[in-house]
């Protein structure tokens, strides 16, 4: 007589391993097809900031840039050879004449509140790449047009009275002692950033109700390798200084604030 185990499967009916084993395999494949598009879009990504001619490169740079970028400029043949940094020199009235401050060497300042960081922000190189990104555009003007925007940008309006110079006209300005009209715009919208950088900056720094700012971009090119441990340096330091600019306005309450506290961070004031 043949006797059947109490609760044996009936023919054709699954059993629930099988059933669970079929739900692992899926999640399995889903697991490792979402691996798979990360692994691609990383090195889709990685790809188009690392080679130079890569026609991906402008639209993948507007999304990740902020996160994720490459300058070349730190490999040979084209090595960065020059250290450049953005100082800052600030005048205001005091018993109604003015008063001019030293120099401020914002970049250094920046740099030094990083020192010993192992992830440092990236706003401390902000006025590092200010300084790049300006030299840049300075550089498309002119032998004559570079002269004239080393000038002040002030003018005299009624009496001891002064003011900006009006942009319009500065334009015209500049225009006329080259053919590049485009490259003067791009050039006085940077300009008159650092103008209100320059003035946040100042007013925090100082304390002092700022009127009147300028800047100038050090040039400081190291020893060659060869002498890279002399003491004595084998290119002087240079400097490329600007004109006094005049703020057309004074940095609001939020923004004194905002770099009230970046003074504080970055000396201990």
């Amino acid at each position: 007589m043949t006797t059947t185990a109490e609760g044996a499967p009936q023919a054709g009916v699954s059993e629930g391993r099988s059933s669970a084993g079929r739900s692992g395999g899926v999640m399995a494949a889903v697991a490792a097809a979402m691996t798979l598009v990360l692994v691609l879009g990383y090195a889709f990504i990685a790809s188009s900031f690392t080679i130079p001619s890569s026609p991906t490169r402008p639209v993948v740079s507007d999304a990740f840039s902020p996160f994720f970028s490459q300058r070349w400029n730190v490999f040979a043949p084209n090595i960065l050879q020059i250290n450049r940094t953005l100082q800052v020199q600030v005048q205001w009235r005091e018993g109604g004449a003015l008063t001019r401050s030293e120099w401020i060497d914002v970049t250094e300042t920046e740099f030094a509140a990083a020192r010993g960081v192992p992830a440092p922000s990236r706003i401390s190189k902000n006025s590092y790449n200010a300084a790049q990104a300006f030299l840049t555009r300075y550089q498309a003007l002119g032998d004559d047009q570079r002269e004239r925007v080393r000038d002040t940008f002030i003018e005299r309006v009624d009496g001891d009275e002064f003011a900006p110079m009006d942009s319009e006209m500065l334009i015209d300005e500049i225009d006329g002692l080259g053919d590049d009209r485009s490259a003067v715009v791009r050039y006085l919208r940077y300009d008159y950033m650092l103008v209100r950088f320059a003035s946040a900056f100042g007013t925090a720094y100082f304390d002092r109700d700022v009127e009147r700012v300028r800047w100038r971009i050090q040039h400081d090119r190291p020893n060659d390798f060869a002498h890279r441990f002399d003491d004595d340096r084998q290119t002087d330091l240079s400097w490329t200084t600007f004109g006094w600019r005049q703020p057309a306005a004074a940095p609001t309450d939020e923004v004194r604030s905002i770099y009230d506290e970046v003074i504080e961070r970055y000396t201990a004031r």
